[in-house]
């Protein structure tokens, strides 16, 4: 099951309670998913486990993550399992947060992070303190508070904070690594997520970003519209497959993202000066 934060709990309304605005979103679910899901996280993400648990399925370990735990992640692509709780219940709430949130706490509270090391994923436990924060949070959602969103930053700096305190060298890895990645922002979304892009509405709802900023940053980063390295990407993929694999040449178009086989041929042919049958023949 592949799911794409957050756009997955905005197609899903129903299914979350909501506070949002462009830089942070903090959602809550009672929803239990029973199968292993692949997140494709296009922000930040500090999940807050009310009942039950989660486990996050690393390349050599998981880690399982309870009401005892704060789990930090940085934008990336992760497999995650969740597990209700004794009662049988489950209650999460997860809050996103962009690059420019982080540069904007750094500058605001001036720190100073003195650290080459660069950490992805940072788990840590929860005390009376962070306790404190996550039941207020939840409050948020069970009863109409003004200016909640206002709130729930507030109480994000708190975590932030609190979290370099309780230990510095961690979380300042953790910020590093934001740091370091975020003038390469859409790259590592796009090139993380290629399996399920299929137009270029996909890479603007991945990369939440308009098509006319889109295109501004692709022409930064790779010198061609969204379109244009699409299709490159899209034939290059192809061109794999009919290399190593017995796929058709069908098979291979509906693999790659194209809805006719007809059209698929005439972009191969265009792009390579040759047919896909060709193509396999020649590199058998």
């Amino acid at each position: 099951m592949i799911i794409t934060l957050p756009n997955y709990i905005f197609e899903n309304k129903h299914l979350y309670q909501i506070i949002n605005d462009d830089s942070v979103i903090a959602s809550k679910s009672s929803i239990y998913k029973k199968d292993m899901m692949s997140l494709r996280n296009s922000m930040h993400l500090v999940i807050l486990l009310v009942n039950g648990s989660k486990i996050l399925h690393l390349k050599n370990s998981d880690i399982t993550i309870n009401s005892t735990d704060i789990l930090y992640l940085s934008q990336s692509s992760y497999f995650m399992s969740e597990i209700t709780g004794d009662k049988n219940n489950f209650e999460s709430i997860l809050i996103f947060f962009d690059d420019e949130y982080v540069f904007n706490f750094i500058k605001k509270y001036n720190i100073i992070l003195d650290t080459i090391e660069k950490k992805d994923v940072l788990v840590l436990n929860r005390d009376h303190f962070i306790n404190n924060c996550v039941n207020i949070v939840n409050q948020f959602f069970q009863t109409s508070i003004n200016n909640s969103l206002d709130l729930v930053k507030l109480k994000l700096d708190e975590l932030f904070l609190y979290s370099l305190s309780k230990d510095k060298e961690r979380f300042s890895a953790f910020l590093n690594k934001i740091i370091q990645t975020k003038s390469s922002r859409t790259k590592y979304i796009l090139e993380e997520n290629l399996d399920i892009i299929n137009s270029v509405d996909d890479m603007c709802k991945l990369t939440r970003l308009n098509s006319k900023a889109l295109r501004k940053e692709m022409i930064r980063l790779y010198n061609q519209n969204p379109k244009e390295w699409l299709d490159e990407k899209r034939l290059s993929l192809a061109k794999a497959l009919l290399k190593n694999t017995q796929k058709s040449v069908s098979q291979i178009a509906t693999s790659c993202g194209y809805s006719s086989v007809s059209w698929f041929i005439i972009q191969f042919k265009k792009y390579y000066k040759t047919t896909p049958l060709l193509y396999r023949e020649q590199n058998l």
